[in-house]
């Protein structure tokens, strides 16, 4: 899942249905793994944080922001995703 949304956010150009779609996926598989403890809170928390993420990039996109300014918040991303996975 987090490989699938590293390719999303890294490619050019960004499908904002894909992006949406990894979004949606994130929060129910959160809430379900919560809900069955699963993960801990702070796992939780920290997947939270990608998902927020990939909410701004949709808005950003949205609304036309320059892809300069979409790369940084695709950088702390990938950085996140990168310490979750290690």
């Amino acid at each position: 899942m987090l490989a699938d949304v590293v390719d999303a956010i890294v490619k050019d150009p960004m499908d904002i249905d894909e992006i949406k779609t990894l979004r949606n996926t994130i929060s129910e598989r959160l809430v379900s793994a919560k809900d069955s403890g699963d993960i801990s809170n702070d796992e939780f928390l920290s997947a939270g944080k990608i998902e927020g993420g990939l909410g701004i990039i949709i808005a950003m996109l949205e609304n036309e922001a320059s892809s300069e300014e979409i790369h940084i918040h695709v950088d702390s991303i990938v950085e996140r995703i990168r310490a979750i996975s290690s």
